[in-house]
């Protein structure tokens, strides 16, 4: 089974929506062994279902707002109902090395290649 990515233009709402607001942070949960099932179901769900229309429509409003010094509020992602079904019958244990690995490439993926070199 491929791990899912998270696609990079979407990195900075990924973060935006986790509770401690960073994937380095997350990451390091996971490897201290202090993440919980809703982190698990967060990265899976966000990885599998990207966020829905409504979070794309509130990231640009806020995107939009940040620009004139306005605060739009937090965000919030719901995970999808199937990997919450996943999770709870798979034990997120079983998962965590998943997500681990989502965020590990979240955090360390290789910048793009730059093509004027």
């Amino acid at each position: 089974m491929t791990t899912p990515k998270i696609p990079p233009d979407l990195t900075t709402l990924f973060e935006v929506t986790l509770p401690g607001g960073s994937a380095y942070a997350l990451l390091k949960k996971f490897g201290d062994g202090e993440w919980s099932a809703h982190e698990v179901a967060h990265v899976l769900s966000f990885a599998e279902h990207g966020p829905t229309k409504e979070l794309r429509l509130q990231w640009g409003m806020a995107k939009q707002a940040a620009k004139y010094g306005m605060s739009a509020g937090a965000l919030f992602y719901t995970p999808h109902p199937d990997v919450i079904e996943r999770v709870t019958r798979d034990g997120a244990g079983n998962l965590a090395d998943q997500a681990a690995a989502i965020l590990t490439d979240v955090v360390f993926r290789e910048a793009p290649a730059d093509d004027d070199a």
